[in-house]
């Protein structure tokens, strides 16, 4: 007898969280998407034992009936719409006997992406006769908000009187750091489009355990000082804003954490030992529109991806000075390139690893960080070099001689600490060499911990 594999995807969950720059709107549509997991398993599955895939916004299950199926293909995607106004969702299904094997999963995979390239409607569209929210330009249905944006507010409402000793945070200012900077983090698990067809008749209880252990990994990588808010958990998917002071130290026990926990999921013996992950991480004004932020970070979290394979953890982040949006190669083009009469170099360094010997790691990152955050660094100065570096060679190394030679006379600052911590990046690097040959191109650390060093209040 026929069984069917039901998928289905939640599109537009990004900007339907950040359509607005509202801290409370943005908690409420988060806890929106959390709950249409919970609404999909109480309204439409009968047996939880037949989910595969529930989290993030993608859901996959086996029904054993034609009409199970056909009334979740019918009501779900109508319900959810209503609501979570803004959303839309693919859905797929295959044809199986019994149980499913990898060829069905790709298969199904392959009917959701055929899907999701289909233009949808959302239920808030509008006509020119009526009117608009200026914020979102959605249609009013009372003086201030438009329909999602109400669902939103009372979402956050509730969530808060359901959880009355959480903090809540009214608006961005009660998060951002002493220099009115916040930091969207965006996290991504390596190679899990690859792995779940190796999973087979596992994947149910992998995805539950998966699940588990990346909200085990959030919530263990949290200090007690850190200001931060979770937007998005699931599955090995993680979007998280908070105080940009702690957006480096979160990542990088999250992706500690992460890879720990996921090492004692039984269902990966024989396939791998653990799971990985990459960030990207947008540093931002707190009135700086999160959607642009957003997109960057997801940007940046690919880019550490392709560099490290999707083999190895790391992270890539950059600091938003331009008040405009833009994409990462231009960001490289405009901001991270530095050309001057002799060379090209190029500022950005990362990606950072969290543990690989012949690339630099977070952790010898934030050192280098905070020795340049002691009193009486030369920081100030390389500022100086660096300008300098885009109009002379000659220039700047004649500018970066002196700049040793004070600091040695400094009693204040131990420049033999900072060349011992550069010396972790790479064995090449030094105080008098902060140039090196690094991926085919001239790069530097120095703008990195610059732009950490500007946008937190470093220790």
């Amino acid at each position: 007898m026929s069984k069917f594999l039901y998928g289905a995807s939640v599109q537009g969950i990004q900007e339907f969280i950040f359509k607005t720059n509202k801290l409370q709107e943005i908690v409420g549509a988060s806890e929106i998407i959390k709950n249409i997991a919970e609404f999909f398993e109480n309204n439409f599955v009968s047996d939880t034992d037949k989910i595969l895939l529930n989290a993030a916004g993608n859901i996959k299950v086996i029904f054993d009936t034609e009409k199970e199926c056909q009334k979740t293909v019918l009501e779900f995607p109508k319900m959810v719409m209503q609501y979570a106004y803004g959303i839309t969702i693919s859905q797929a299904v295959v044809s199986i006997e019994n149980g499913y094997a990898k060829d069905d999963i790709n298969k199904l995979e392959k009917r959701l992406k055929i899907q999701r390239n289909k233009p949808s409607i959302p239920l808030d569209s509008s006509m020119n006769i009526m009117k608009l929210n200026p914020k979102t330009a959605k249609p009013l249905v009372n003086k201030s908000e438009d329909r999602a944006s109400k669902q939103k507010l009372q979402a956050n409402e509730n969530f808060y009187k359901k959880n009355p000793n959480i903090t809540e945070f009214k608006d961005f200012s009660y998060m951002s750091n002493i220099k009115n900077k916040l930091a969207i983090i965006h996290i991504d698990g390596n190679g899990l489009g690859k792995l779940i067809p190796e999973l087979g008749d596992k994947l149910s209880i992998f995805s539950k355990s998966l699940d588990d252990a990346t909200r085990s990994a959030v919530k263990d990588a949290k200090e007690d000082y850190m200001h931060i808010r979770d937007i998005i958990i699931g599955g090995d998917d993680v979007t998280m804003i908070c105080d940009a002071d702690d957006a480096l130290e979160f990542t990088k026990n999250f992706l500690k954490n992460f890879e720990q926990y996921t090492s004692n999921i039984e269902e990966l013996n024989g396939i791998t030992d653990k799971l990985t992950a990459c960030a990207g991480i947008a540093f931002c004004n707190e009135k700086y529109p999160f959607h642009y932020a957003v997109n960057l970070a997801e940007t940046l979290c690919s880019v550490a991806k392709n560099h490290s394979k999707r083999e190895s953890s790391c992270l890539m982040f950059h600091n938003i000075q331009s008040s405009n949006y833009q994409t990462w190669s231009k960001f490289v083009e405009d901001e991270l390139t530095i050309r001057n009469d002799k060379d090209e170099i190029r500022c950005d360094f990362g990606p950072y690893y969290l543990d690989r010997d012949d690339q630099p790691n977070i952790s010898d990152f934030l050192n280098s960080v905070g020795a340049y955050a002691c009193d009486d660094s030369p920081i100030s100065r390389l500022r100086n070099w660096l300008s300098e570096l885009g109009k002379s060679s000659q220039y700047s190394n004649a500018l970066l001689e002196r700049i040793n030679e004070m600091a040695k006379q400094n009693s204040g600052w131990d420049s033999c600490i900072m060349d011992k911590n550069l010396k972790e990046f790479d064995k090449e690097l030094s105080s008098e060499k902060l140039i090196i040959k690094k991926d085919t191109k001239w790069r530097t650390p120095i703008y990195d911990i610059l732009q950490i060093l500007s946008v937190t209040e470093a220790k």
